[in-house]
């Protein structure tokens, strides 16, 4: 055989290798059912996690083998750090650096309790508890990992988590992570709720919380109200049974004309992606007039939509859609307005987060914290928490980095997740409060064994 015969036949045999391998991808031609699941799992490696930044196969692997929670690292602002000192904690040793506090003196008062990524010895996902003074005094172990058969905590994201008053915490790792934990004030598991569920851990007054249930990309957004105690389901609202109470309610199709298989979209596109949920409380049904206590605030992300479901009736009483973007949070508030978390993700490079308050009876709005003096800008995720100091804790999620700001919009507490001071680079966190001195039942922190070193 010549030379050119043989490149020939090396052209013929590469075309049909590649022939071969467009009707395996197209026609489900063997071996496709081995492939399949193989290429489902890179394709879930690579892409990770909403939640997480963009890294590089490399990155993810030193992340997913506990090496580096390289998925988590974020860089935050020079004012996250400004007048803070390193904090110092027995656990801390498997951290490259430790976070660093600030508290202003006037501020020194209660409990701020930060989660999030910790890289403690034995939990990438925890909590830590900080006293007045600004040490770290506690911390939670948050794990799903006896759930399920993977990796610890490296590939999954936890973002709806609440502590109660005995120091207890329930917690979600959205849901692919196997369900729902409560543990106690010494991390130990009271209950597992297994299935899928993401987002909120939000209760109400009644001995319940609420969340969603499924999954975050489908177009419709359960609600599961579920029992604080046992962490049985005590109800879910199906949001086709919603949008069937509301006939002349055109809000949920708002992207049905953007996709040329709506329906394959409906089903994994990410089309409303609900991440929040909060009764009304009855204290406060005074200052919202044409509202009910237990009337839900909804936020839908991916359509700028806020709205508040009756859950009795399914009626949706009130909506509002732009004067946010991707937002977080609708919490009800004294005032009488609605206070949102703004991530404003897709308002250009240039732009920061803040907060944003409406008040429902008139529509009337208005910006209440502007990011861009501090730096502040979390394109996903955040929390924020109206204290009774009168001040407000902002979780900038995607900056590792906690802050809590007065009435004149000046820093009184800060925590960074720092990894790298002179690299400004942070860990996840997820959520942040402060509580006041007598929240907590007993000094569980003075009982509880602690992670080891």
């Amino acid at each position: 055989m010549n030379k050119m015969q043989k490149l020939a036949l090396s052209y013929v045999v590469i075309l049909c290798i590649f022939l071969y391998g467009y009707g395996v991808g197209r026609f489900q031609l063997p071996p496709y059912a081995q492939l399949e699941p193989l290429v489902q799992d890179f394709q879930a490696f690579a892409k990770g996690d909403a939640t997480e930044k963009k890294t590089s196969v490399l990155e993810k692997l030193k992340n997913d083998l506990g090496i580096s929670p390289e998925r988590w690292i974020h860089p935050y602002p020079p004012a996250a750090v400004e007048g803070a000192a390193a904090a110092d904690y027995p656990a801390f040793t498997r951290r490259a650096e430790p976070p660093y506090v600030f508290i202003d003196p006037n501020y020194a008062t209660g409990y701020r309790v930060v989660a999030g990524v910790m890289n403690l010895p034995e939990h990438l996902w925890g909590a830590l508890l900080v006293d007045a003074s600004g040490a770290v005094i506690h911390d939670w172990k948050l794990t799903t990992l006896h759930l399920k058969d993977e990796v610890e905590g490296h590939v999954e994201a936890m973002y709806g988590t609440h502590v109660f008053p005995d120091g207890s915490i329930i917690f979600n790792m959205q849901e692919y992570s196997g369900g729902l934990v409560k543990v106690d004030a010494c991390s130990n598991v009271v209950w597992n709720l297994k299935g899928q569920f993401h987002h909120a851990v939000q209760p109400d007054e009644h001995g319940y919380f609420w969340t969603f249930q499924g999954s975050q990309l489908a177009f419709d957004q359960n609600l599961a109200r579920i029992s604080v105690e046992t962490g049985e389901i005590e109800r879910v609202i199906d949001m086709r049974d919603v949008r069937a109470a509301n006939p002349d309610l055109h809000i949920w199709h708002l992207q049905d004309d953007s996709f040329k298989d709506v329906k394959k979209m409906k089903e994994s596109g990410n089309m409303t992606h609900g991440n929040a949920v909060s009764p009304l409380p009855s204290y406060l049904v005074d200052k919202f007039p044409g509202f009910s206590a237990d009337d839900l605030a909804i936020s839908y992300a991916t359509t700028n939509l806020v709205f508040v479901l009756d859950p009795n009736t399914l009626e949706v009483k009130w909506w509002r859609i732009g004067m946010w973007g991707f937002q977080h949070d609708p919490d009800w508030e004294p005032d009488g307005r609605l206070v949102i978390y703004s991530n404003n993700r897709r308002a250009g490079p240039d732009a920061f987060s803040s907060i944003v308050a409406i008040r429902p009876s008139n529509h009337e709005a208005e910006v209440i914290y502007r990011g861009d003096a501090v730096g502040f800008d979390s394109d996903t995720n955040g929390r924020h928490q109206l204290t009774n100091l009168g001040t407000r804790m902002i979780t900038s999620s995607r900056q590792g980095w906690a802050f809590e700001v007065d009435e004149n919009d000046e820093i009184v507490f800060s925590f960074v997740n720092n990894v790298d001071i002179e690299k400004r680079r942070a860990m996840f966190l997820s959520s942040a409060w402060h509580f006041d001195e007598d929240y907590f039942e007993d000094a569980f922190w003075e009982r509880c064994e602690q992670s080891p070193q």
